[in-house]
């Protein structure tokens, strides 16, 4: 069963407003990076994420900037499959709610942190 594993995300751009991003990534629905109320991040920073997830044959990773006076913002979503195992790190650039954000990830056989 192949695993996506999200290395590290890059902002280039916070979604509109003020201040920091609370980032949220999802993959498949499932929360595995940024906590219940996000992890700050603003424009020109790095975070490590380091996180897998199993799936079958298509998985779904999702950003979301968590907003705790309305509803959270969905940034963006693209999807992996497993005939991208051993294709070696990429990078997908995500655009929305007027951010920017590139997420370095990799599809590998079997997750070995």
């Amino acid at each position: 069963m192949p695993f996506v594993i999200i290395n590290k995300v890059k902002c280039n751009e916070t979604t509109d407003g003020a201040g920091a991003d609370d980032l949220q990534i999802k993959i498949d629905g499932v929360l595995v990076f940024g906590g219940p109320h996000g992890t700050a991040i603003d424009s020109g920073q790095e975070k490590i994420v380091n996180q897998s997830r199993a799936f079958d044959t298509i998985a779904k990773v999702s950003l979301w900037e968590w907003d705790s006076g309305s509803g959270d913002d969905h940034i963006g979503s693209f999807f992996v499959s497993a005939s991208q195992v051993d294709d070696g790190e990429r990078a997908f650039n995500l655009t929305g709610d007027g951010s920017d954000y590139d997420v370095f990830y990799q599809v590998e056989e079997a997750f070995n942190p």
